[in-house]
């Protein structure tokens, strides 16, 4: 099931499966624990002065996410469909990052 991800000016489409769109202002809020969480050693930190700083990411961070943890055990993963697009459906269920 597709799902829009936006961001400031632009958005990707990601394909999931439809119980995550069914609950996914709980999803996201759980992506947001992991994404922020200094912990966790992902590509998505960006560094300054060899610390980490900030983030710096897009859906591929969620995809990341979904497909390992909610999604680990299930056939069906998520995955991007495009990226960066300026238009998109607007009836398809969407988030903003």
């Amino acid at each position: 099931m597709l799902l829009i991800t936006k961001f400031d000016i632009s958005a990707d489409i990601i394909d999931v499966p439809p119980f995550i769109i069914n609950d996914i202002k709980s999803y996201q809020e759980q992506f947001f624990i992991w994404l922020c969480d200094k912990n966790n050693d992902h590509a998505y930190w960006h560094y300054q002065g060899g610390k980490k700083y900030g983030l710096n990411y897009r859906s591929n961070a969620l995809i990341e996410w979904l497909n390992t943890f909610p999604l680990a055990d299930y056939s069906e993963k998520a995955e991007a469909v495009e990226i960066d697009v300026s238009e998109y459906d607007k009836a398809l269920p969407s988030i903003f990052f």
